[in-house]
């Protein structure tokens, strides 16, 4: 055989071996790259995960406190019929009554605006915290107890959840008090949202005995508390007193 030939032969065997051994080795870089991508993608879903539910859901829990602990005083310890014995004690009952309710519709309702942030693992537990919130609405709504005192349809819920939200650079949050009692007093159009809501402050505070649909909120609003800190690491067992019906 002609040695140019075999040299040639040589040549074309060896540069072939080159390309596949070449073309494997892109192939496996080509992988672990993506690899290493995917595996960068999830850490970031995990820590974005962690950020927002840290921003949302720790505000989103002092709402459910804050609001479950008004009704526990109103219903267990009288708060309402105290407050009301002087005309600026009274004022400051309603108002802040209505501020809690609010504020804890206005984090629900910037929560409902992200809901494709609440991923907390897996999907039932997507599921279980959708479903106490749920629960929440269906009890303001209800038309079923025996008086319509705090009762709120679904709707005008998401409509006060709107109104007490502050959107700003930084994210959305829910207006102090400060700034819900100067609308109330300077927004007409603000205050008329709340004046029902307002009247039945006061039919409550006329009334003695557990409210059915107090007691039930207070308790629905325990079991959400519950799940959003179950370490117990912001609220411990002895602040998670709960209302039972007469």
């Amino acid at each position: 055989m002609n040695t140019e030939l075999i040299v040639a032969s040589l040549s074309g065997v060896v540069a072939l071996v080159s390309a596949v051994y070449s073309s494997q080795a892109n192939r496996k870089n080509s992988l672990l790259r993506d690899d290493l991508e995917r595996q960068a993608t999830e850490r970031h879903r995990m820590l974005e995960r962690q950020d927002t539910m840290s921003r949302y859901r720790d505000p989103l829990l002092w709402a459910a406190f804050d609001f479950q602990s008004r009704l526990y005083n109103i219903a267990s310890q009288g708060f309402l019929r105290v407050q009301f014995v002087q005309p600026r004690d009274q004022l400051y009952a309603t108002r802040s009554t209505l501020h809690v309710l609010a504020e804890y519709l206005g984090w629900v309702e910037i929560l409902r605006r992200r809901i494709y942030f609440l991923d907390l693992g897996n999907q039932d537990t997507n599921r279980h915290i959708v479903t106490l919130i749920a629960r929440v609405s269906t009890i303001l709504n209800d038309d079923a107890y025996p008086d319509r005192n705090l009762q709120l349809f679904r709707s005008d819920q998401r409509a006060i959840g709107e109104l007490v939200i502050k959107e700003s650079e930084d994210g959305d949050r829910c207006i102090g008090y400060a700034e819900f009692c100067a609308r109330l007093e300077s927004e007409p159009g603000f205050a008329t949202w709340f004046t029902r809501l307002s009247d039945s402050v006061t039919e409550l505070a006329s009334r003695e005995g557990r409210n059915p649909r107090l007691v039930d909120l207070q308790t629905a609003l325990m079991d959400l508390i519950d799940f959003l800190d179950p370490e117990q690491e912001r609220f411990p067992q002895k602040r998670r007193l709960r209302l039972k019906r007469p």
